[in-house]
């Protein structure tokens, strides 16, 4: 077969989709000639339709060289030096472009493309007005000015115009799911979707799917965006996490080896699915690539501080504060780890405690650990309290399961029934309502941590809902119910005395941590949490009217693999 037919069928492989046919026979062809330029601009092409821009751009650069009609492969290698975010070099392609034919508008365009992505917002509109200047009813130039100055009126009028045009539908889908109006967007995407089959257009709608938990129906779109772009390392890391498999990682990182989402993603996978030395070698070829991400020292920190090395992890912990000092997961994982610390070696994890104390004076956790480890009471019990259980909101649920919480068990296995008006102060996200809700009773949650109550609200179990802390809300409140529990409350608070006057007479459930023989009232723990003596607890029930007083030793949950000892208490 002639060099020229070869070059057709390619060609014809090529425009119909069947990338990886038309290649086999251009890479046949450049062993004839191995410096044609339409060759190597087709695999050039080829490659680029694969995603694989920076194998497309060597081939560009490389028929350039032999090339008598250089224009086209000029604008191919812009786009491809632009995919791989080479703007610069981008933009002098571009320039050669407009060099040879002044008159192409979307050279104009795609340079103000890049200036946006650069941030040069002035640069960018000036490229588009240039490019509309040449194409002055182009509805794709009309979006981007619109998109560019942020004008949503422009943009939805566009729409409303231009029905059956995807692009200021896609735009504006895109501006809704920036203002997380993910059904709006859903509504857009999907009507853009079915007028073009583009890449981008389902993977928003993937993305929306995920937002709104619909997993099987993201996973269906990732893999219709992997259909028309087999090297989409978006949708590729996504399919990873959504179908636990780790296939669509390694692929992922043979296309670039050079990616960091992929790296940390797939070390994620790795730590999830406890395969710890492997994820932490995914995390040092992350830090390789970008030493200066926080969350990498933070989740290295956490691998290390479940294989034991507690010392190693606590100063890739400090590494991640100092990086993002606003974080509080991050002062969370070091404030646990301390602690844990603290049991082993009290000395070096109290220095420790006070470096972090320095670095960060008003860090309500690093304040509170340093009272703990110096026996001092903190004054700062509400700002920690609200700090702490913020934090914890997202999965405070699946921690519970984790640490065995009890409460609930031996609650029902006492036969304490909860009739009528509930009080549930530090309510969290609703986890005794859940547990011991019935027919016969109506609850009112009060939590300090507002997304405690979000997550609450989320379960539809409470008559009203408040975000207060429990001692303000019962001084200005009329307290009228049947029953007022506080459950893991009175561990992070010094005014018992206080709240228990206020509720009497009405009957309190609620537990204790119990402290050591040698403390008479109560005492700060190296965990952060009060302690109480027993009889301190009977003590001020008394002085606060309650008669009917019983107490009911359990385990209040695991920490560190042991457990931790407390009181359910019933006073009426």
């Amino acid at each position: 077969m002639s060099f020229d037919l070869m070059f057709q069928q390619a060609n014809t492989l090529y425009l119909s989709g069947s990338y990886k046919e038309a290649e086999k026979i251009y890479r046949s062809l450049l062993t004839f000639l191995p410096d044609n330029p339409d060759v190597l601009n087709m695999l050039g092409l080829t490659a680029a339709a694969q995603n694989a821009h920076r194998e497309a751009a060597e081939f560009f650069y490389k028929a350039l060289k032999k090339a008598p009609r250089p224009l086209p492969i000029y604008f191919n290698l812009a786009v491809s030096l632009s995919a791989i975010k080479k703007f610069d070099e981008a933009e002098e392609a571009y320039f050669h472009v407009l060099s040879l034919a002044p008159q192409t508008s979307e050279a104009y365009r795609n340079l103000g493309l890049i200036e946006k992505q650069k941030g040069n917002l002035s640069s960018a509109l000036d490229y588009f007005q240039k490019a509309l200047q040449l194409s002055p009813n182009d509805v794709t130039l009309l979006t981007d000015i619109a998109v560019l100055e942020n004008d949503e009126n422009s943009l939805l009028k566009l729409v409303q115009d231009f029905p059956d045009n995807p692009y200021p539908l896609y735009k504006s889908a895109l501006l809704a799911f920036d203002q997380k109006d993910y059904d709006n967007a859903l509504e857009k995407a999907l009507k853009a979707d079915a007028l073009l089959k583009d890449f981008d257009i389902k993977n928003l709608i993937a993305q929306i799917y995920l937002l709104k938990e619909n997993y099987e129906k993201a996973a269906d779109y990732f893999h219709q965006v992997l259909a028309l772009n087999a090297q989409n390392l978006d949708a590729l890391i996504h399919l990873g996490h959504l179908e636990n498999n780790e296939t669509y990682f390694k692929k992922a990182l043979s296309i670039d080896s050079q990616n960091l989402s992929a790296h940390m993603s797939y070390a994620d996978f790795l730590y999830h699915q406890k395969r710890l030395a492997e994820a932490l070698e995914e995390y040092h070829q992350a830090v390789l690539i970008n030493s200066d991400v926080p969350s990498l020292s933070n989740n290295m920190a956490l691998i290390l501080r479940d294989m034991g090395d507690d010392k190693q992890a606590l100063d890739l912990f400090l590494n991640a504060f100092l990086k993002d000092k606003e974080n509080k997961l991050i002062s969370i994982n070091l404030f646990e780890t301390l602690v844990m610390f603290h049991k082993k070696e009290p000395t070096e994890a109290l220095k420790i405690a006070k470096l972090w104390l320095l670095n960060a004076p008003g860090n309500p956790f690093a304040k509170r650990l340093s009272a703990a480890f110096e026996n001092n009471i903190p004054t700062d019990d509400l700002i920690y309290s609200e700090n702490l259980f913020d934090s914890f909101a997202p999965d405070f649920d699946e921690r519970m399961q984790q640490i065995g919480y009890n409460i609930f068990n031996k609650i029902k296995e006492l036969n304490i029934e909860l009739k009528g008006k509930i009080l549930d102060l530090g309510c969290g996200t609703g986890l005794a309502a859940e547990n011991l809700k019935t027919k016969n009773s109506e609850w009112t949650g009060v939590d300090i941590s507002q997304k405690m109550i979000e997550k609450a609200d989320e379960k539809k179990l409470y008559h009203a809902l408040f975000h207060d802390e429990i001692l303000s809300f019962l001084l200005k409140n009329e307290i009228k119910y049947n029953f007022i529990l506080l459950f893991d409350v009175l561990e992070y608070t010094k005014e018992i005395e206080k709240i228990f006057l206020k509720c009497s007479p009405i009957p309190l459930l609620f537990t204790t941590e119990n402290a050591p023989a040698d403390v008479q009232t109560f005492a700060l723990s190296e965990t952060g949490r009060y302690q109480h003596n027993e009889e301190y607890i009977k003590t001020i029930l008394e002085k606060s009217g309650y008669q009917n007083i019983k107490s009911y030793p359990l385990v209040l949950r695991q920490e560190a693999g042991k457990d931790v000892s407390g009181t359910l208490w019933y006073a009426s």
